[in-house]
């Protein structure tokens, strides 16, 4: 998501990032139009409509807020999205209405009209309520709404006109299908099927949508049909951020090779789908390439999902915080593919410069200063802090490389942070490895580089302690398997001393003794077999006593067993 700024000069930004206006950091230099930046969606979209919600949710500015719900609502009024417009309006503000006397439960508005309305469409309108709440909860987006506090109430009217309405025309849509499955016609039937897919999305019944454009792909005749049902899934599975379904059908969609090679904006929006299903995994770079090889051509024809300056944003913030510089450069900076969409995003044209110039202050200055547009965003919002933390240890570990010592607090007055938190930060860095051969100064709050001979010497030592370990532990099992080859040559068995005497396991002694300790068992000891040496024997042989024989059994323990040299049986 791409917003409008005024982009403020070096200097200026420079200035912001010392302002004492925004904690930890500069005063927010972004004008938030929401006016221009929704316009740049599909009127009819279901991502425009998510966008919305969550501005008018999460804005902190009262005024912006106010009209992002407002927007919300007409859109919903215009596309009769009466379970969206019950989910968001019916909460409060309905217990409000209802308290004036208005009535705030649609079900009973509706069958105050005809007596059909509420049997028929209730059954429905609830199911389809449960699985918007069901998406809701996983994108975290229509949580929360509070819209009464701008004065926008409720309105049974609307809902219950609407229902009526809406029956209507589903009731007609299903006839068509049931005509033209009468007829047996192919194309009659996918037409229908998709019409019934654009009445359920244009509801907000997401998945009863993909049900009907899920039955439709088995009516397709060629390929550019089958093409645009997998774009359909691809977007339905977007907004119900269901990414399983999108990674599935973006496969899908590649094997039709013939549709690839004659319309590139289809490639492009099948990358475009599967980068926002690597970030939804966490998966930033590959989700940087995918974006970075998006065709300039693409620029609206995909508004349904994206929008051109999400391209252009999506691409530079995922490349700042996952590529290398020259990957970077091929891809974002130096590609003749994304270098012009950089135009579309003046802020991030200008974070890219500083990066590029190691001038890692104002870079940083100008992303902090994004972040609070970025958590308005429907796919950036849970990975804004990490990208921005991404982004920063990058820069502490370029900014490090070419020194020997550096000052902590001279990093700190570099990157605007504190002393304490910038040595935190070195040091989680010095801890998951991404600067290396290093070490803290804490006496003079220093971040020191070993020499090449320390640290070889340091190498040699983790590399002794390393084969020493292995050492200790060959000899250990090389032991104890030795001793085991010679307990089966002597007819021994270890057993776990629990089990009791009384004839033995097998004609081998008993004993008769429990203790909890290992006992070794011989064949022809005293409690009958034949053959084989006693305990005693094998203790007099190997010069142990074993003290624990005075009862007449012929066991030994295993601790004395395992003073006998191997070498010597």
């Amino acid at each position: 998501m791409a917003m409008e700024l005024d982009l403020p000069s070096r200097s200026d930004a420079a200035a912001s990032a010392a302002s004492p206006e925004q904690p930890g950091g500069g005063r927010r230099s972004s004008i938030f139009d929401l006016e221009s930046y929704i316009s740049r969606y599909d009127a009819q979209s279901e991502t425009r409509l998510q966008r919305l919600l969550l501005i008018g949710s999460k804005s902190s500015a009262e005024e912006t807020g106010r009209a992002a719900y407002v927007l919300a609502e007409r859109q919903m009024r215009d596309t009769a999205n009466v379970l969206r417009y019950r989910e968001v309006f019916g909460g409060a503000s309905a217990s409000a209405a209802g308290g004036v006397g208005g009535g705030g439960d649609a079900a009973a508005a509706a069958g105050s009209g005809s007596g059909e309305a509420p049997t028929e469409s209730a059954p429905e309108s609830t199911a389809s309520t449960g699985v918007i709440a069901a998406d809701a909860s996983a994108t975290n987006i229509t949580a929360d709404h509070n819209p009464a506090q701008y004065g926008l109430m409720y309105d049974t009217n609307f809902v219950s006109n609407t229902e009526r309405t809406s029956l209507m025309h589903l009731e007609t849509l299903e006839a068509r299908l049931s005509t033209a499955q009468a007829h047996l016609a192919k194309e009659a039937i996918r037409t229908a099927y998709l019409a019934l897919a654009e009445f359920h999305r244009l509801r907000g019944d997401l998945k009863e949508s993909l049900r009907h454009v899920l039955r439709s792909r088995d009516f397709c005749t060629n390929t550019r049909q089958t093409g645009q049902v997998c774009l359909m899934v691809i977007e339905l599975g977007v907004d119900m951020r269901n990414y399983m379904l999108v990674r599935d059908y973006v496969t899908k969609a590649e094997h039709t090779s013939d549709l690839l090679h004659t319309d590139p904006l289809f490639a492009s929006k099948l990358r475009v789908a599967s980068s926002l299903a690597h970030v939804h995994d966490g998966r930033y770079a590959e989700a940087a390439r995918k974006m970075a090889t998006v065709s300039p051509e693409l620029t609206n024809q995909f508004n349904t999902v994206i929008a051109p300056e999400d391209i252009a944003l999506y691409g530079a913030l995922l490349g700042m915080a996952a590529l290398d510089r020259s990957e970077l450069q091929e891809l974002i900076l130096d590609s003749s593919t994304f270098k012009g969409r950089l135009e579309l995003v003046p802020v991030l044209r200008e974070a890219l410069r500083h990066y590029v110039l190691a001038e890692y202050g104002p870079c940083l200055s100008l992303l902090s200063g994004l972040l609070p547009d970025l958590s308005l965003d429907i796919h950036l919002r849970p990975h804004a802090e990490t990208l921005f933390n991404m982004i920063r240890d990058r820069c502490v570990v370029q900014y490090f490389t070419p020194y020997s010592k550096v000052s902590l607090q001279i990093m700190g007055d570099c990157f605007g942070t504190p002393l304490d938190s910038m040595e935190r930060i070195v040091a989680n860095l010095l801890k998951t490895g991404k600067i290396r051969c290093a070490r803290i100064n804490s006496l003079e709050k220093t971040l020191v580089a070993e020499s090449p001979e320390q640290f070889r010497r340091r190498k040699k030592a983790e590399t002794r302690k390393r084969v020493a370990k292995l050492g200790r532990t060959f000899l250990n099992e090389t032991e104890s398997m030795i001793l085991r080859l010679s307990c089966v040559e002597n007819d021994l068995i270890i057993g776990d001393g629990r089990k009791g005497g009384g004839g033995g396991w097998g004609g081998y002694g008993g004993g008769g003794r429990s203790k909890g300790r290992g006992r070794i068992f011989v064949p022809g000891g005293a409690g009958g077999g034949q053959g084989g040496m006693g305990a005693m024997e094998i203790a007099g042989m190997y010069g142990i006593d074993d003290e624990d024989s005075s009862d007449g059994d012929d066991v030994m323990d295993v601790d004395d067993l395992m003073a006998i040299n191997p070498e010597s049986v």
